[in-house]
């Protein structure tokens, strides 16, 4: 199959994802809330398949005891989550292109969003070509 092309705000990360990629995930936790404002919506990728490329790379560190977060160390974007556990990685959607045919297909932490949003709706039939 193809792959999903994205970039940070500034272009010095870039990123590319089998398009068979999961999604959307929303996490709607504290972290998420403090670094984005708002839940984060992510694809979920096995870590071994993100290809980073760019003349910067992410720089990633730790923001939990759980997990690792990157960002570009020019511009801030923030690119991803990565769980300690489980071999995958998280990559923000907001990298790709707004015309990506994916829809939020999984929500976490739904009982910890804040009272001045509704949680998004949650669509449980996968787009052609993607994998549950």
């Amino acid at each position: 199959m193809g792959r999903l092309e994205g970039r940070c705000h500034c272009g010095g990360v870039r990123l590319s994802v089998p398009a068979e990629a999961f999604g959307v995930v929303a996490c709607h936790c504290g972290d998420c809330q403090l670094l984005h404002g708002n839940f984060f919506a992510m694809l979920a990728v096995p870590a071994q398949d993100v290809q980073w490329s760019g003349e910067l790379q992410p720089q990633w560190y730790a923001s939990s005891a759980q997990a690792r977060r990157a960002h570009c160390p020019r511009c801030g974007s923030r690119l991803a989550k990565q769980p300690n556990e489980g071999g995958r990685c998280l990559v923000s959607v907001g990298l790709f292109p707004p015309d990506l045919d994916r829809r939020i297909r999984k929500q976490v932490w739904g009982d910890a969003h804040p009272r001045w949003y509704d949680l998004p709706a949650t669509d449980t039939a996968p787009p052609a070509g993607a994998s549950a």
